[in-house]
C-alpha cells in the first residue's frame, strides 16, 4: 500500500489554498491525511479548518510541531520564505505557492533552507499540468516547429483587491503576479534561461484598479519584451486589465513562432458560453482540466515516493528573477541584465 502522506496548510491567504485543498480531498481515500491548518487570520483557520475536518492551530510552531510530511504555504507573498524555512526545518517538504518570493533573495533562503535539511521545495506552477499546454510541449520537444525564434504571450487578469494591492504584503502588483506563470512555461518548453528583460509598468491606469487600490501604489499594467538565450525573443502582457463584468476571470495564451511552423497556445479555451438571466450577462463557464489537481497530487506522489519534485525551488526563483528585473528596468527606463542561478 502506497504511503498515506500527511499535510499541513500554512495560510489561506491567496485563493488559490482552497483549490488545492479540494482537489487534494478528491485523490482516492486514503492518499492525504491533512495534519491542520495554521494562518495569521485565525479565524480563517478555523473556518477552513471545519470545512475540512481538521484542526485550526493558533500558533505555527504548534502544527509544525504533528510532523506533517509536507506543508503547503498560500500566505501572503512576504511571508512565503519565512513559513517555507519553518516548515522546512521542521522536516516537511514545502509546495508554495507562486511567485516563491518577491525577491531573489527570499528564494535563495527558501532553496539553501531545502539543501540544508534534505527536504523537497516545489513551486506552484499549475499551468504546467493543463492538458493542452503538455501537448504544445510534446509538439516543441519533438522539433515540429523547429527553432523558436519569437513568442507573443499574454496573462491578463482581474484586480484581485485586497492584499494583491498592497505592495507591503504583495511584494508587486500585476507583474509579480502574472509574469511568473508565463516566465515558466517559456523555460520549460524551450529549455533555455531569460538574460535581458526591457519593461514598461502602469500604475493604476484603469479606472476600476484605482477604486480597488485607492492612494496604494501597485502596477496592474506591464508589458515585458524579453530576450532568452540563444537569441529567442518574447513579449508577454501581464496586466490586470480584465473588468468586473469580463466573463472569465482572465487568459494564458502563448503564440510561438519557429523556423518550421507557428502554434498557438489559449491555455484555459476548455469553456462553454453562458448567457444567464440571474447575472444578466454572458458567462463562460470552464470544464476539463484542472490544474491545481495536477499540482497537488504530482507534490503528494512525489512526497510518498521520496522522489524529487517536478517544479523545483530553482525554477521559482528563476521566475522571480525575471520579475525583479523587470521592476528594475522600469525605474531605470533600461533593459536589465537578469541572473539567478
Amino acid at each position: 500500500m502506497a504511503k498515506k502522506v500527511k499535510l499541513a496548510f500554512l495560510s489561506f491567504a491567496h485563493m488559490h489554498g482552497y483549490g488545492y485543498a479540494s482537489q487534494l480531498r478528491a485523490l482516492p481515500k486514503g492518499t492525504v491525511e491533512f495534519a491542520g491548518i495554521w494562518d495569521r487570520d485565525f479565524a480563517r483557520a478555523k473556518k477552513m479548518a471545519k470545512l475540512l475536518g481538521t484542526k485550526a492551530f493558533a500558533k505555527r510552531e504548534q502544527l509544525l510541531a504533528q510532523k506533517p510530511d509536507g506543508a503547503i504555504v498560500c500566505s501572503e507573498n512576504v511571508h512565503h520564505a519565512e513559513d517555507a524555512v519553518a516548515a522546512l526545518e521542521a522536516g516537511a517538504g514545502v509546495l508554495c505557492e507562486k511567485p516563491l518570493a518577491p525577491t531573489v533573495a527570499d528564494c535563495r533562503a527558501m532553496i539553501a533552507a531545502s539543501k540544508r535539511t534534505g527536504r523537497p521545495l516545489m513551486t506552484a506552477f499549475p499551468c504546467r499540468f493543463l492538458g493542452a499546454v503538455l501537448a504544445l510541449k510534446a509538439r516543441v520537444d519533438s522539433g515540429d516547429l523547429g527553432r523558436i525564434l519569437g513568442v507573443c504571450a499574454t496573462n491578463h487578469g482581474r484586480q484581485p483587491g485586497g492584499w494583491f494591492a498592497d505592495p507591503k504584503f504583495s511584494g508587486g502588483g500585476a507583474v509579480m503576479d502574472h509574469t511568473v506563470h508565463v516566465v515558466d512555461l517559456l523555460r520549460w518548453l524551450l529549455k533555455r534561461e531569460f538574460v535581458r528583460v526591457h519593461a514598461a509598468v502602469g500604475y493604476n491606469r484603469f479606472r476600476l484598479t484605482t477604486q480597488a487600490v485607492g492612494k496604494r501604489r501597485v502596477d496592474d499594467a506591464g508589458i515585458l519584451s524579453l530576450e532568452l538565450d540563444g537569441g529567442t525573443v518574447a513579449t508577454l502582457d501581464c496586466s490586470w486589465s480584465r473588468p468586473a463584468e469580463y466573463p472569465t476571470w482572465g487568459d494564458v495564451k502563448i503564440e510561438l513562432v519557429g523556423t518550421h511552423g507557428v502554434a498557438k497556445l489559449d491555455a484555459f479555451r476548455q469553456r462553454v458560453l453562458v448567457a444567464s438571466k440571474a447575472t444578466g450577462k454572458q458567462v463562460e463557464r470552464c470544464f476539463g482540466d484542472e490544474a491545481s489537481g495536477g499540482l497537488g497530487g504530482a507534490f503528494v506522489q512525489a512526497l510518498a515516493a521520496n522522489a524529487p519534485v517536478p517544479v523545483s525551488g530553482d525554477d521559482g526563483l528563476a521566475a522571480t528573477a525575471v520579475v525583479e528585473a523587470a521592476y528594475a528596468s522600469a525605474q531605470s527606463g533600461l533593459p536589465e541584465r537578469i541572473s539567478a542561478l
